[in-house]
């Protein structure tokens, strides 16, 4: 553990994920342990302190055999920092294992993905439908093993900060563990590689600290109120009543406001693994990818080869739409798919971000064809950008009024997700059969890229505003100055995509689209 250069790590592979603070990518050329590799923004780089990121890298070798052990378990920890030009760019550390991953039901069958516990504050009928299997054996058992997990990060000096559901894996493999992410946003002895920020809906109460163990064990709380309450968000720790009066009174000791008594993270270990014996419900097993159950509704009726109308938008969705009612079936067949998502009622953040990925995915994975074929894809991929652009718009003009910034925020980090895919999406298109093709998609390239960089400054503000309210220093502050400049950014390259676009579209039966629509 130390230092290699970029170079050295081979030809990066697929991205595996992204965030405010960097990109990860597959390293095809690491083999035991696989490893992926950690790119940090230009802004992240600007405030990283490499002396931190070196003792968290660190950290390993100084514990105990049996401590190293454990620490290697419980998270995905730095291995290597990486330099370019002489400067630290990011890091490497071990692929997320195997047992960490979930399957789960999308549309395009069942599938397995990276086993996030935000999947399971959901309510049942969610977890029906995307085949989660969980019971309340399973939940004490998980909460007592981030409860222990948490001890031992304090106990060698580490504090989790951002606790939330976004950066905390889960597996039901014998008995259930839990997996930290994003390690290198973790505490060391009250230090930080990186600003201390916070998810929207995890924040300490108003004058708590960050990163601190009291912190943690706040965030512990809500996290097993959530997670019996199949709920993102909740504070109300009624549902906890099903874990025993024991477990019940620490959550309202935990979340009642107060500073003295607050219980220990010992007392929630020892009151969850008791509440667990006492339950003795068994766990339901985990089940292999090929027989995760059929959810009991009905699922949806196959797509129809058009993109319904949405009253609230009409203009392109329409005019595209009726457009793709001309594809030809070998490509509606998949293409279909944004036929859903803009039809289907989607309430949860995950299963949105899950869908906007599939779309991507469909308008990427056809291969080479003819040109009318790129067109259309170039088209369905327009389609699917609109409601994240008017969720962007709404969510913004909230932030400038002043006005729920909370879920404004969450909704622009839901944003930043879907244009991420749709960035992917757009790198992956192939255009070299349409005039113009390549100054078309790197138009469009740039567009999404820059909007994007708008989303992830406007969230930060939002955040900003709904922990410190909405004075000069906020509403005026650099994340909405970076948020407007990178607007400005994109809706350049979004007209220039426009311009052509509008000689080359309608020559495939596209209509023309304004930038604004993008």
């Amino acid at each position: 553990m130390g230092s290699v250069t970029l170079a050295s790590l081979g030809p990066l592979g697929d991205e595996l994920g992204s965030g405010g603070q960097g990109t990860v990518y597959a390293l095809p050329r690491s083999s035991s342990p696989p490893l992926v590799y950690k790119a940090y923004t230009t802004e992240a780089l600007d405030q990283l302190d490499t002396g931190v990121l070196t003792d968290l890298i660190a950290l390993p070798e100084r514990l105990s055999g049996a401590e190293r052990q454990q620490l290697l378990a419980a998270a995905a920890w730095p291995r290597d920092a990486v330099t370019d030009g002489g400067r630290v760019c990011g890091f490497t550390m071990a692929l997320v294992p195997k047992r960490f991953h979930t399957s789960i039901r999308l549309m395009r069958g069942v599938q397995r993905k990276l086993g996030q516990t935000q999947l399971l504050l959901n309510p049942p009928d969610y977890l029906d439908r995307v085949g989660i299997e969980i019971n309340d054996q399973l939940r004490l058992e998980l909460l007592a093993d981030i409860a222990r997990t948490l001890r031992f990060f304090h106990g060698i000096g580490l504090t989790v900060g951002d606790l939330s559901p976004n950066n905390l894996l889960y597996s039901r493999s014998g008995t259930p563990r839990c997996h930290f992410i994003d390690c290198d946003a973790m505490g060391l002895h009250g230090r930080t590689a990186l600003p201390q920020v916070e998810t929207t809906d995890w924040e300490v109460p108003a004058g708590g600290g960050l990163a601190t163990a009291t912190s943690d064990a706040y965030k512990l709380a809500l996290f097993c109120v959530r997670l019996f309450a199949g709920d993102q968000s909740t504070t109300e720790p009624d549902a906890l009543q099903r874990a025993g009066t024991s477990v019940h009174s620490l959550a309202v000791r935990a979340l009642s406001g107060k500073t003295d008594g607050l219980p220990s993270l010992s007392a929630w270990e020892s009151g969850l693994r008791k509440a667990a014996i006492k339950s003795g419900t068994p766990r339901p097993a985990a089940v292999p990818q090929s027989t995760v159950p059929r959810p009991r509704v009905a699922p949806p009726r196959a797509a129809p080869p058009f993109v319904p109308t949405v009253r609230q938008q009409p203009g392109l969705l329409v005019r595209l739409g009726r457009r793709m009612a001309g594809v030809r079936r070998r490509s509606m067949a998949r293409l279909a798919v944004l036929s859903l998502i803009l039809g289907y009622g989607l309430t949860h953040t995950d299963e949105i971000e899950s869908w906007m990925r599939e779309a991507s995915a469909a308008v990427s994975e056809l291969g080479h064809s003819d040109a009318q074929e790129q067109a259309d894809r170039v088209a369905a991929l327009l389609v699917a950008s609109v409601p994240v652009r008017n969720k962007v718009k709404n969510a913004v003009g909230s932030l400038k009024n002043c006005k729920r910034a909370k879920s404004a925020a969450a909704d622009l980090g839901l944003a930043s997700s879907a244009r991420q895919r749709s960035l992917t999406a757009a790198r992956a298109l192939d255009v070299t059969d349409l005039p113009e093709g390549t100054a078309l998609k790197n138009q469009l390239v740039l567009a999404f890229k820059h909007s994007k960089a708008a989303d992830d400054a406007y969230q930060r503000w939002g955040v900003k505003m709904s922990r410190h309210g909405c004075g000069r220093s906020v509403r005026n502050g650099p994340d909405r100055r970076l948020g407007d400049k990178e607007s400005k950014m994109s809706s350049r390259f979004k007209q220039e995509f426009v311009k052509i676009w509008d000689r080359v579209g309608p020559a495939y039966g596209h209509p023309k689209v304004e930038y604004q629509d993008i």
